[in-house]
């Protein structure tokens, strides 16, 4: 049996004794109901499917059918179902979602703006509506590095379409909300252990419950430890290196959530780390190193209320605070030594946030609201350990101390024309107290038929600051930040048709966007605004249950984006996704995925590498009247090999612009609920 590491356990013991507490007093309280008996999303009702839709992101409408733009939601029946272990799993299956892959983080780019190696993806990531997005690169890690597990959410809710009239920046392509278990809805205890390919080993245990008063809360506390795998690199062996890399995706790390929740507050704490090992060589270190490691720990907390000033009138109330840290160490051999490089970031902010939403004047549901937010450290340091800048200088290569304070006000109006017509009205203004200011409207308009559907049609404008990394991040062995470089502005048209369909849905988007002085580097690997970036594509979704055993998520994605040199890199044209799941019967669920994606460019065009299908398998085993469940999942069921374009880089073997993933692998997990 695979085992996680001591020193996996060593850095959960200081908060075993909080979640072993917690555990122990969920034993005097009721068993929750039988593994059996819990939603598995096959068998819903049209009654049930139509409660899924109701949004719990805030500020946009209560539901997904009321809002201007396309919006998928993820269940944790279809987690469950398929398997997916990371976010990066679930963006995958979605439509107008890419995702790849360098072996250090997963990236996850939309309808086509999808650069590799960017940390910035553009739309904002929220845990219950607190973002995640960091203060240094401004991103939000979609693989194991993201600061919650995956088995604790109960629904992701995707809301495509430029949100920075309620989200500002970061928000350019959308907003991606993922909603929390509630203590009541897990109501005892639950342990998981998993084992898989590379000796991965993973281990969970969660109580929940709900208080007398009606105060829910759940504490969790989860940890991995993967050895890695073998992968053959060929780029290396022309500069006669061995090209077989091992404990290729090799990391360890933890995740603890807390939360208390009542009816009229909310009060949440995260923390996560996440520590990887790069053999690949990447940045021209020596390859096959196990010292190549970089780290990411998140930690946030949130304190969230809302009072009713009427009947008609609501408060909404947050303060939250959050940490970031960084840690990377790079190294390399020199003709007179070995140097490890160390790489620092550090950020720390907080901030409080106020909104009134009121339905005091007929027919019309508005919000108004503002935000402040201070970043009170933004650090950046590089440094070679023992050397300070190795053939520069004693002093470190780079040492920046930065903070920035960001005030924003927004207004949103949803107004009901007609019975079947919704005209939505948005504006927020943004302001940096150093400079820097932005208006972002949103115009919105859903229209409801009696049978042909829903249309709508929605207008935007967005923007994106540059981060204090593409300004400042600069070395004398590695120039890359440019302090010089302007905010990106983009303005965005898309309509949506959307129909019930039977037991389930169709919807079909087309869109147009245009980004000025897109962010990105040039040619030496300086970020420059690169000028116009222009987009058009169609995504099509469609949803169907049958036969009250089987569910079916299926859809297509074109996408045209057009940069001043040309279609940009990894921007595949198609992408065909499908997602089958299956009751087969005494207490057997399975999930089968197919994904499709074309060919892509890289290396600023001048290459490519090709289009790939890939097929994973999920089999659950829920045995009825027994308190645990069994999954074993496949990945890449049939073995493909396949690369992922990646950020033009420098290896001890020469120039990179792509990299190959790792083909089958499994996953076997068994729950116990008592």
């Amino acid at each position: 049996m695979m085992h996680l590491s001591l020193t996996l356990f060593a850095r959960l013991r200081p908060l075993a004794g909080l979640v072993g507490s917690a555990v122990c007093a969920g034993a005097l309280l009721p068993l929750p109901a039988l593994a059996a008996a819990r939603l598995d999303g096959i068998d819903m009702s049209l009654e049930e499917l139509a409660e899924v839709r109701i949004l719990a992101t805030p500020k946009f409408a209560e539901d997904a059918e009321h809002s201007p733009t396309a919006i998928s939601i993820v269940t944790a029946a279809d987690i469950r179902t398929f398997g997916w272990r990371t976010l990066a799993d679930v963006l995958r299956s979605l439509q107008g979602f890419t995702v790849t892959d360098d072996h250090t983080y997963s990236y996850a780019g939309v309808r086509g703006v999808s650069a590799p190696g960017d940390y910035r993806q553009r739309f904002q990531v929220l845990i219950d509506g607190m973002s995640v997005n960091e203060n240094i690169y401004a991103s939000v890690p979609v693989d194991a590095a993201l600061p919650l597990d995956l088995d604790l959410v109960e629904r992701i809710e995707v809301i495509r379409g430029p949100s920075a009239s309620v989200y500002g920046g970061d928000s350019m392509f959308g907003v991606i909300n993922l909603v929390t278990r509630s203590g009541g809805s897990v109501n005892g205890n639950e342990a998981a252990l998993s084992v898989g390919s590379g000796r991965d080993g993973r281990a969970r245990l969660t109580h929940g419950g709900e208080t007398e008063g009606g105060v829910g809360y759940l504490v969790s506390m989860s940890g991995f430890n993967a050895h890695g795998q073998g992968l053959n690199f060929p780029d290396m062996a022309a500069g006669n290196v061995d090209p077989q890399a091992r404990r290729v995706r090799g990391e360890d790390g933890l995740r603890a959530f807390a939360q208390l929740r009542a009816n009229d507050w909310r009060a949440t704490l995260l923390h996560s780390e996440r520590d990887r090992i790069v053999p690949t060589g990447s940045y021209a270190t020596d390859f096959n190193d196990p010292a190549h490691r970089e780290k990411d720990t998140f930690s946030l907390a949130e304190f969230a209320a809302i009072q009713a000033l009427d009947g008609n009138t609501t408060l909404h109330e947050r303060v939250y605070v959050g940490r970031y840290q960084y840690r990377g160490k790079f190294p390399y051999t020199y003709p007179a030594d070995y140097v490890i490089n160390r790489d620092d970031a550090t950020g720390e902010w907080w901030g409080l946030e106020g909104r009134l939403v009121s339905r005091a004047w007929a027919g019309q549901r508005w919000t108004v609201g503002m935000e402040y937010r201070d970043n009170l450290r933004q650090y950046q340091k590089n440094a070679d350990v023992g050397f300070g800048c190795y053939d520069f200088s004693a002093a470190a290569c780079l040492d920046s101390h930065q903070r920035s304070r960001l005030f924003n006000v927004y207004a949103q109006d949803e107004i009901n024309l007609t019975a079947s017509t919704l005209l939505t009205l948005g504006l927020r203004f943004d302001r940096r107290f150093n400079g820097g200011e932005h208006w972002s409207p949103r115009v919105g308009l859903v229209h409801e038929t009696e049978t042909a559907g829903i249309f709508k049609l929605l207008y935007a404008s967005a923007f994106r600051d540059p981060t204090v990394y593409e300004r400042l991040y600069t070395t004398p062995t590695f120039v890359y930040g440019n302090p010089e470089i302007r905010p990106e502005r983009m303005q965005s048209v898309e309509g949506t048709w959307e129909k019930r369909v039977g037991n389930g849905r169709a919807m079909a988007s087309v869109y147009f966007f245009r980004i000025k002085d897109l962010i990105a580097p040039d040619a030496d690997g300086i970020v420059q605004n690169s000028g116009q970036l222009t987009g058009k594509g169609l995504e099509v979704e469609f949803e169907q249950r049958f036969a009250e055993r089987y569910s079916l998520r299926t859809g297509y994605t074109l996408q045209q984006p057009h940069a001043p040199n040309g279609r940009p890199d990894n921007a595949p044209r198609h992408m065909f996704k499908a997602n089958l799941g299956a009751d087969l019967g005494g207490g057997f669920f399975s999930g089968l995925e197919g994904q499709y994606v074309s060919r892509r460019l890289t290396a600023e065009g001048s290459r490519h590498v090709g289009g790939y299908s890939l097929f994973n398998l999920n089999v659950r085993y829920v045995p009825s009247g027994r308190r645990w469940e069994m999954a074993l999942g496949f990945y890449n069921l049939f073995d493909v090999r396949f690369s992922d374009p990646v950020a033009t880089d420098l290896t001890v073997a020469g120039p990179r612009w792509s990299v190959p993933q790792i083909g089958r692998t499994a996953l076997l997990t068994t729950t116990l609920f008592f």
